[in-house]
């Protein structure tokens, strides 16, 4: 018997306008590789160095946010798991797919104009169709290639498609078992850190969906314990201090932690009607994909800047300042004129079609 087709639940604001601030950590960290803008200013070098947990945030997030969508209405059975997928489908691939495309182009251009490429092997062919198919980071290359943030969104992928089966089991878990997930997957998180001290969890093609496969079951855990009522927000204030402590001490699981208590302690226990007028920063949030998508388009142009001048250290950040600004706006655009709506286009086909399904037997019946 197959089991009912459900919608998710609407998302939480402050969780949405966390996404902004995880995603500004993220390009702040891309920006300071080529930047070098840390170097010069120290004090900033914990926050800017380690931009990369901002990954582990949305990782933790996706799957808290994924157990308060689905926790209490699963996709069962064959209509509703593939429902499910269908919805994640639309929700991140045409966008991802058009920065590809768009990227290819790009790249095309730059060698019939007689640019220089940096490492023009990572635009191959194979490259291209294992990032297409969301499947670069499932240890089926070492190259970071094309729109090479697209790491994150192929082991989002892979848990999309395990996640009805992962929820499954996490709903029959016994309540007193429960808190056993996340202290294993925390010992994982941690053991995974200290493989490479000087990496810390900055895996992506190698060992990401590790990574992502702790975070995720984590974050699932965690939305459980929140919903119940057996993860006392008093309790999480405590861990809190985590998120700067492991920043401080360069500990990478440490402000992972921090990260995991921030979440339920955003999560208001009864979620906030959603404003009629959508603030500046939950408008950021809800296009937080499409600025992490985006990013690659900006570090071209990053790159042409620092080809021709050398800034000096007040030249780098203004740099900043402006690729910043800039991935905001990109990001923006893709997700208000692609992202949401390919999105609608494609589930109203969806939707389209399921009533022609239905329509269909009745009429015959009738004549």
């Amino acid at each position: 018997m197959q089991g009912p087709i459900h919608q998710a639940a609407p998302r939480d604001a402050a969780l949405t306008r966390l996404r902004f601030f995880l995603i500004g950590w993220v390009i702040l960290y891309h920006l300071d590789l080529p930047l070098r803008v840390s170097l010069g200013l120290p004090a900033l070098a914990p926050l800017l160095q380690h931009g990369y947990l901002g990954v582990d945030g949305f990782f933790l997030l996706s799957g808290f946010a994924l157990w308060l969508g689905y926790g209490a209405r699963p996709p069962w059975g064959r209509a509703g798991i593939a429902d499910f997928l269908r919805r994640r489908f639309a929700k991140i691939w045409p966008l991802h797919a058009l920065a590809l495309l768009a990227l290819a182009l790009l790249v095309g251009l730059a060698m019939a104009a007689g640019l220089t490429i940096r490492e023009p092997e990572r635009f191959g062919l194979r490259e291209f169709v294992l990032q297409l198919f969301l499947l670069n980071a499932w240890e089926t290359t070492a190259r970071h290639a094309w729109n090479y943030p697209s790491w994150a969104l192929s082991v989002e992928w892979a848990g999309y498609l395990a996640f009805p089966f992962v929820l499954a089991a996490l709903i029959r878990l016994p309540r007193a078992a429960l808190p056993a997930v996340p202290l294993l997957g925390f010992a994982g998180i941690a053991a995974l850190g200290a493989e490479d001290p000087s990496l810390g969890l900055n895996y992506t093609l190698h060992l990401g969906l590790l990574r992502f496969a702790l975070e995720f079951a984590t974050g699932l855990a965690i939305g459980r314990l929140t919903t119940e009522g057996l993860l006392p927000r008093a309790a999480l204030w405590p861990v809190l201090l985590a998120l700067p402590l492991g920043l401080w001490l360069e500990w990478d699981a440490l402000t992972v932690l921090g990260l995991a208590a921030l979440i339920p302690l955003l999560r208001r226990p009864v979620p906030a009607a959603a404003p009629a007028r959508p603030d500046l920063l939950l408008r950021l949030g809800e296009a937080s994909f499409g600025v992490y998508l985006c990013w690659v388009f900006i570090e071209a142009g990053l790159v042409l800047v620092l080809r021709r001048v050398d800034p000096g250290l007040a030249g780098r950040a203004g740099l900043m300042i402006a690729g910043f600004l800039a991935s905001l706006v990109a990001g923006w655009l893709a997700w208000r004129f692609v992202e949401v709506p390919a999105n609608r286009w494609l589930l109203r086909r969806r939707a389209a079609g399921r009533a022609a399904a239905v329509s269909a037997p009745t009429a015959s019946r009738v004549g």
